[in-house]
């Protein structure tokens, strides 16, 4: 129903890029000084039979709205890489590269601490993905390896956006995975939009973002990250009221 919603009947997805919870608990292994609430779910509290059910209850709706040849990226680390991957020969997608994304600074861990985390990509269907990288043929040079600086590297905007949400990841990362398999004006889904930073790397290259959240206070975040990037208004669909309109009704109700 919720895809309903957001997409219609008409409407294709090109690539899904998300970043769903990891099924780690925020407290602990989150860097910073600010202290985050966990997620409403898989924030640690899920056996693996649990967190493989998760994934596949959001990848199954999810593909449906892929065209065929359009892509399946979404965010996990090397506790759960393989269950992703069962995950998605199950679903019939085919894996069409596994991202490294590499941190200039290690994260948590008391043995070896994580300076990595992985971005599997599934292509849906049999038809050409889209290509803009094509062995530099278009100005792009890329390899599977991607180096940015996360949220424990001071000066990322990564770190910025920790004091309001505590996994960001970095606009610079999401825009260039936009502009390797996307083209302008195709829409990228986001089913756990978190910071909105897949909404505003979109907004920043010509992408459609078609994005869904289940937390309130992001969602708030989201909107006003969009407004401050944009200078526009966000306005709510049903009512055709602005956010700041719907934000003082709500706050007269209460």
């Amino acid at each position: 129903e919720t895809y309903d919603r957001l997409l219609g009947e008409s409407e294709g997805v090109r690539l899904i890029l998300t970043d769903p919870p990891y099924n780690v608990a925020i407290s602990g292994h989150v860097t910073g000084q600010a202290r985050h609430r966990e997620f409403a779910m898989a924030s640690g509290e899920m056996d693996i039979k649990e967190f493989r059910a998760f994934n596949d209850d959001w990848m199954r709706p999810a593909i449906t709205r892929v065209v065929d040849g359009g892509l399946v990226a979404t965010f996990i680390d090397w506790r759960s890489i393989e269950l992703i991957l069962a995950c998605g020969r199950e679903l019939d997608l085919s894996l069409l590269n596994l991202v490294t994304w590499v941190k200039p600074n290690g994260g948590q861990g008391s043995l070896w601490r994580s300076q990595h985390e992985l971005l599997p990509v599934f292509k849906n269907g049999k038809a050409s993905h889209v290509n803009n990288v094509a062995l530099g043929r278009h100005g792009r040079w890329r390899s599977n390896v991607w180096t940015y600086p996360g949220a424990s590297s001071l000066g990322s905007d990564a770190r910025a956006g920790l004091a309001d949400h505590p996994t960001v990841k970095p606009r610079a990362l999401l825009e260039d995975a936009l502009l390797d398999v996307t083209n302008r004006d195709e829409i990228v889904l986001d089913p756990f939009a978190g910071s909105g930073s897949t909404l505003v790397a979109a907004e920043a290259t010509g992408r459609v973002c078609r994005a869904i959240e289940i937390d309130g206070l992001y969602c708030d975040l989201i909107v006003r990250r969009w407004q401050a990037m944009t200078g526009e208004a966000a306005t709510l669909t049903e009512t055709g009221e602005t956010f700041d309109e719907v934000a003082a009704r709500r706050e007269g109700s209460n």
